[in-house]
């Protein structure tokens, strides 16, 4: 008589497991990848192919691949000899920046600002020419505008994107200006090299942007920088409303210490917890 055979359990090819290196699964390459990013911590912020490589414990020639195709994706970037991490790095973290950490630390100061005011209020960074969202309260009046993580609008016809720009290096501002005339969304928008100029001059001297009809018509909105330990900025935060509810002085005159008061707030955060300011790093 033959023994039944022992069941066995069903494969379940969906249910995660812990691979070891060398295992049939394992994607060597895509570690080595992401062993790359996690390289770039506060401490080393810059590195070059041979720190990566050391850091890493990568041979030179696997660490040159693994950063040549990040930078094709445009996950790294190159200043000379010296790599760097670009924002869209924050990309693969999108999810869970949505839910947690980083939301959970700006939200609050963001929430106080709209609730005041009844005004939508934002936290974006610089992207090249665009701004990228990273945390979002919509207007308890108005509806239309909803922003999520990784929203993404242009910099010259934004508040948001006039108070970072104003604050970016001079080349970075000549690779905005170099695409001029912009796209006109309104008879309002900033068009032409000269007048965002001119703009980013006024933002830098005052402090903060004012941006009234460029985008929307009804739209008006003020953004004020947020700085590092370091005094470089990295985000910037904004109020959006009507026109029909306030004037640009008014604008000011209310919403300005109340951004400037959360900017503070948000700025203290970072100093008590360094490596949030690399989770909301704006291009350098």
């Amino acid at each position: 008589m033959t023994s039944a055979a022992k069941p066995t359990a069903p494969v379940d090819h969906d249910s995660p497991r812990k691979l070891e290196e060398g295992h049939r699964d394992y994607v060597a390459a895509l570690a080595r990848g992401l062993a790359v990013i996690q390289a770039f911590t506060d401490a080393t912020p810059e590195m070059t192919l041979s720190e990566v490589a050391q850091a890493t414990g990568m041979t030179p020639a696997s660490a040159r691949r693994a950063l040549l195709t990040l930078q094709a994706l445009g996950y790294i970037g190159a200043n000379g000899r010296r790599f760097v991490l670009l924002p869209k790095v924050l990309s693969l973290g999108a999810a869970f920046l949505s839910s947690m950490n980083l939301r959970d630390i700006v939200q609050p100061f963001l929430q106080e600002v709209a609730e005041r005011f009844r005004d939508s209020v934002s936290l974006a960074i610089l992207d090249g020419d665009s701004v990228v969202y990273l945390a979002h309260v919509p207007s308890q009046r108005r509806i239309a505008f909803r922003a999520s993580v990784g929203y993404r609008l242009p910099v010259h016809c934004t508040s948001l994107g006039l108070a970072l720009l104003a604050h970016a290096p001079k080349a970075q501002q000549n690779k905005v200006l170099d695409q001029a005339p912009f796209q006109k969304f309104t008879p309002k928008t900033l068009s032409d090299a000269d007048a965002l100029r001119a703009a980013l001059a006024r933002t830098l001297e005052q402090g903060y942007a004012v941006q009234e009809g460029q985008l929307e018509l009804n739209v008006l909105s003020i953004a004020v920088p947020v700085r590092d330990p370091q005094q470089r900025v990295i985000a910037a935060i904004n109020c959006s409303t009507e026109t029909e509810r306030t004037s640009p002085e008014e604008l000011v005159a209310t919403r300005l210490p109340a951004l400037r008061e959360a900017a503070a707030m948000i700025e203290a955060a970072i100093r008590r917890a360094p490596t949030l300011a690399h989770s909301i790093l704006a291009a350098s």
